[in-house]
């Protein structure tokens, strides 16, 4: 009867602890949501959420007729669009600019308060499975909502329509899953997992080719184990987990090229990879210089000193002008005209010429009768292949240059995931490994070929804010082991 009682008072409390932080976690977030503008990236996707709304496509048109797009991957698309319903059948519909800005965007956002929620709870049971106590999962998800609070001016925020928090809350889950699956062997686990990494495609299309990678991985581990059974049963389970992938991003992959005549999940591709290509063209100088550029604000002073940059290098006719995308620097205007003007010969920056090499490409297509969408689609499939033949032709650079742009979008999260699949395989916990897989893929494919801007980096950093405190419990469950019994090597048990 004591010990029932003492349980019973000892769940009562830890429940009163998760419905407290519910709470204020829900406070915060909706004091956090504000009815600041959205501008760029997020001000497109809204666009296309009203389009999407109101006239049945997905078009990245401002008027009619709306030809359909893939500029964007579609979930986010939707989520707005479901918003901007809910928005019009509370206040009535208004002018599609009147969505960017005022009472109408805080209402659009309110959609992030859904995702804070998955992300949490993501975080929470991630931490549970990976051995971490009551305790410690609040903690995770504390944590982890501090990523998404303001409090970083990564871009990567609460208060924005941008596509990191929903591919933090879906890769979190997807990870999660993923896990359960790889260590449980159940095929239902697998189905799961296959289509929580099919929606994060469609939220951030890079996940497509790191699910390749995960599928290969996985068969690579198996095939080194060298046994015929086990090969038929991974032979299911990637059957089972490919499968489950296809039928979330073959519809919408077959609906572009139906539409568009693109079979990919987005079209920024070509012009991404331009931004990469061009940047492995930087000389000797600019490669150490990007170190300085690039250095995360509270260190660049420090970094400037011991590498001999200063703020002036970065301006106009600086030593590192090239690498400054700055839209508040001294020639930014003149950038921005270069790239409305296609002439990517004016432009200073790289990422300004690869810009306005896209707009060159799209006005001499239109030029030959081609329509809007469909010079948008041949200009990016023709900078893909400008920026390849880059690679091709520089592959030393190309990986030369993963180095900086690590640093650049993932100074703390990659030395983060390393160290945890590093460890985790050394003990064999294995859950671990193959939790912190996908957010690592995705780190090294946003650094080997994209400019890997901060904010690209903030769903694998909650992945790995969650990796750390499993490392954390593994490593203290083994210290533990070792005291108690000599010899006993580090071997975390999942919670109960």
């Amino acid at each position: 009867m004591i010990v029932a009682r003492i349980s019973l008072r000892s769940s009562a409390s830890r429940w009163t602890a998760a419905s407290l932080l519910a709470i204020a976690l829900l406070f915060v977030w909706t004091q956090r949501i504000s009815d600041a503008p959205v501008v760029k990236d997020a001000a497109q996707i809204v666009r296309m959420g009203i389009n999407l709304e109101r006239h049945g496509v997905i078009s990245m048109d401002e008027q009619a007729p709306y030809h359909p797009s893939d500029y964007r991957e579609p979930l986010p698309v939707l989520s707005a669009a479901l918003a901007a319903k809910i928005v019009d059948i509370l206040h009535g519909p208004a002018e599609p600019r009147e969505y960017l800005s005022g009472q109408r965007v805080r209402d659009l956002k309110y959609q992030n308060i859904v995702w804070m929620a998955l992300l949490s709870g993501g975080a929470f049971f991630a931490v549970r499975v990976l051995g971490g106590s009551f305790a410690f999962a609040l903690v995770g998800v504390v944590l982890v909502n501090l990523r998404f609070l303001g409090t970083r001016g990564g871009g990567a925020d609460i208060d924005d329509l941008l596509t990191e928090l929903p591919a933090a809350a879906v890769l979190m889950w997807a990870s999660l899953v993923l896990a359960l699956a790889f260590t449980r062997r159940k095929l239902a686990w697998f189905a799961l997992a296959g289509l929580l990494l099919g929606i994060m495609a469609l939220i951030k299309a890079a996940i497509l080719y790191v699910f390749v990678g995960i599928v290969g991985v996985w068969l690579a581990v198996n095939l080194w184990r060298r046994s015929a059974a086990g090969m038929l049963a991974v032979g299911r389970e990637v059957l089972i987990l490919g499968v489950a992938f296809s039928c979330i991003v073959a519809p919408w992959m077959c609906r572009n090229l139906l539409e568009i005549g693109s079979f990919e999940i987005s079209q920024r591709a070509g012009v991404v990879l331009m931004y990469r290509a061009l940047h492995n063209l930087m000389t000797p100088g600019e490669y150490f210089g990007s170190f300085y550029a690039w250095a995360p604000p509270r260190l660049q002073p420090t970094v400037g000193k011991m590498l001999g940059f200063t703020p002036a290098d970065l301006q106009r006719n600086g030593r590192l002008q090239r690498l400054n995308d700055d839209l508040h620097s001294d020639f930014a205007a003149d950038d921005l005209a270069a790239e409305l003007a296609g002439r990517p010969d004016l432009a200073i920056s790289f990422y300004w010429q690869a810009r306005a090499q896209r707009e060159q490409a799209e006005g001499l297509l239109a030029a030959q009768g081609r329509t809007e969408a469909e010079s948008a689609v041949e200009a990016d499939a023709l900078l893909k292949r400008r920026a390849l033949s880059i690679f091709r032709e520089h592959p030393g650079r190309a990986l030369a240059t993963t180095i900086p742009f690590m640093w650049r979008g993932s100074p703390r999260t990659f030395p983060i995931l390393v160290i945890a699949l590093g460890l985790a395989l050394r003990y064999r916990r294995y859950e671990l490994a193959t939790f912190a897989l996908p957010a690592l893929g995705i780190v090294l494919e946003y650094a080997l070929f994209t400019h890997f801007i901060q904010r690209y980096d903030e769903p694998a950093n909650a992945v790995a804010i969650v990796a750390s405190l499993g490392l954390v419990t593994m490593l203290w469950a083994g210290y533990r082991a070792r005291r108690s019994v000599p010899g006993v090597g580090v071997r975390a048990s999942a919670p109960q």
